[in-house]
């Protein structure tokens, strides 16, 4: 056999031998993590602080959110007023709505609770009666609010207020609201 023959077969032995001892010393660890600290011990992380400027377009992109659903209910467009709320607000209002669907039931001003037919202010109770304001505080209540999840506060001639939670969906905020006549507020 020729010479060559003998080099080519000692050359793949070490390849073979080489690539081996490189995927083995991959596998072995170089270090060891030291033991996680008992739970007792644990620390929650803080939350990441918002800029002003972040926290700012948050509430106006809310607001201007809440003035489309309020003035698509004010003015009869009920359908558009609902593409203002909620997936869950939407699904409870057609589920109150005696099977008429949600914006038949805001032009009857009749919604089906507990077996009977109650009368309903679209606007009245969803936002406030005689709305002046939309105010992103009041009265110095701390609200849990997210980079989803917005509480802003519709205020009446009279000073009282309901709060009106919004949400992030779909990439749009939406009025969150599947109830009805929610706890009129003061300062």
């Amino acid at each position: 056999m020729p010479l060559t023959y003998f080099k080519k077969s000692a050359m793949k032995k070490i390849i073979l031998i080489s690539l081996a001892m490189v995927a083995t010393m991959g596998c072995t660890r170089m270090y060891t993590l030291p033991d996680a600290p008992p739970k007792a011990q644990w620390q929650a992380a803080q939350e990441v602080k918002e800029s002003p400027e972040d926290v700012m377009k948050r509430f106006l992109d809310a607001k201007r959110a809440a003035i489309q659903c309020f003035a698509a209910l004010a003015d009869g467009r009920y359908d558009t007023a609902l593409t203002w709320m909620s997936a869950e607000t939407n699904a409870w209002f057609n589920t109150h709505s005696g099977g008429k669907g949600a914006a038949e039931a805001f032009k009857a001003k009749t919604l089906e609770l507990n077996g009977e037919n109650i009368e309903f202010d679209p606007v009245g109770d969803v936002f406030i009666r005689d709305l002046t304001d939309i105010r992103d505080d009041f009265g110095g209540r701390k609200d849990e609010e997210s980079a989803t999840r917005k509480v802003l506060y519709a205020v009446s001639a009279s000073g009282q207020a309901r709060e009106l939670v919004f949400v992030l969906e779909e990439d749009r905020w939406r009025l969150d609201s599947p109830h009805i006549q929610t706890d009129l507020l003061t300062e």
